[in-house]
């Protein structure tokens, strides 16, 4: 059955076409049966020409279009609703049917991502399965992460690489393995996850800080990048093989930066020795030009810790450690960390609820560097 051309010019008219829009819109949503009414705010002149298909009281009745009337006028010129609607716009959609398939598509999805990522890493028990799922969660199709996560998993171990060689290898972009990828995060989680199922241990985040997530990495034998990671040292007496103690010994009262790379190799500290650590390279610059050599030794985070910073500090062992930063959210952050992880770890001039900035206490700090008392 056709639709005569003079109903479809009056449903194109501005009210008609209004009024046709939202019967489409809820028609599409599972709309049946002729229960319903429409009503929107219609200007007089829309209300009339929406009339013209109507009963001949609607018009001034105020209420909305039922569809049983709406039905009953387009049937009296020989159109169904739903003929005029397709004709207006094309085929009706199912959403509600559409909704069910992508659901249904997107467990499917899901399900087989969850077992690409259990071949590649294991059978992990019930206490796993949260952190499964949220490695795969970020993407928009886990069978396609999942997949990329096991061809990486699989091309590790077998010699030491190159993290940029691997993801250039394997996905010609020296970068899609980095930190700040999807496919980088999934895959390091992925690691971890790995080593706890084989190991039996506990899942701890690769992503919390910069050392686990080159340790994860280097448990697989996947060598991140050891020369951007730095930390900035004075005065810092250590004893062994490892370059980063002849750079300590070869400029006395210079600041130095150490590189990831450059702690590769057998170091300690000088035994009896403190270390003072601090946020800002205010600090330790400072200590630079008052005190030189005679420094007390003096570790600057700059910043939150980098993997240079975690490597050299927490390779001190249960060495006592004066731990300071910025009495701010951030400083606070850093100081916990620090206690968390170092044996040796005792606040420097920060008691809680400090919220001074470690420029304010400069004085003081530069003091406990040259004396032999600390402050509180």
């Amino acid at each position: 059955m056709s639709v005569p051309g003079y109903l479809l010019a009056w449903a194109r008219l501005p009210g008609p076409a209004r009024l046709l829009a939202e019967v489409r819109r809820r028609r599409e949503r599972g709309w049946r049966g002729d229960r319903g009414e429409v009503s929107l705010d219609w200007s007089l002149s829309e209300r009339r020409d929406i009339g013209r298909f109507l009963n001949a009281d609607w018009r001034e009745s105020g209420r909305g279009v039922r569809a049983s009337e709406l039905r009953q006028g387009l049937r009296a010129h020989g159109a169904g609703l739903d003929e005029l609607l397709v004709a207006l716009g094309g085929p009706l959609r199912d959403l509600r049917g559409e909704r069910a398939e992508a659901e249904q598509a997107r467990e499917s999805d899901r399900a087989a991502g969850l077992a690409l990522l259990r071949g590649a890493v294991g059978d992990w028990g019930d206490d796993l399965t949260a952190v499964a799922r949220g490695i795969l969660q970020p993407a928009p199709s886990w069978a396609l992460l999942a997949g990329e996560v096991a061809d990486v998993l699989a091309a590790t171990g077998e010699e030491p690489r190159r993290l940029a060689e691997l993801a250039a290898a394997l996905f010609r972009d020296p970068h899609a393995l980095d930190r700040s990828t999807p496919l980088g995060r999934a895959c390091v989680r992925s690691l971890e996850l790995r080593r706890a199922v084989t190991e039996g241990g506990s899942y701890r985040d690769p992503l919390e800080d910069a050392q686990l997530w080159s340790a994860a990495w280097a448990g697989a034998g996947v060598i991140c990048d050891a020369v951007s990671a730095q930390v900035l040292v004075l005065n810092l007496p250590l004893t062994g093989n490892a370059p980063a103690v002849r750079l300590c010994h070869a400029a006395p009262g210079e600041p130095v930066w150490l590189t990831l790379r450059s702690l590769r190799g057998a170091w300690e500290l000088a035994r009896g020795a403190e270390v003072f650590v601090c946020e800002n390279p205010t600090v330790l610059e400072a200590a630079a030009d008052r005190h030189g050599a005679a420094s007390r030794p003096l570790v600057c985070t700059f910043g939150l810790p980098s993997q240079a910073t975690w490597e050299l500090l927490t390779g001190l062992g249960d060495v006592r450690c004066h731990v300071r930063a910025d009495g701010d959210v951030v400083g606070w952050r850093i100081v916990n960390q620090l206690r968390d992880r170092l044996p040796g770890a005792l606040t420097w001039r920060m008691p809680e609820g400090c919220t001074a900035y470690e420029e304010e206490l400069l004085e003081d700090l530069l003091s406990d560097l040259k004396g032999d008392t600390l402050g509180p």
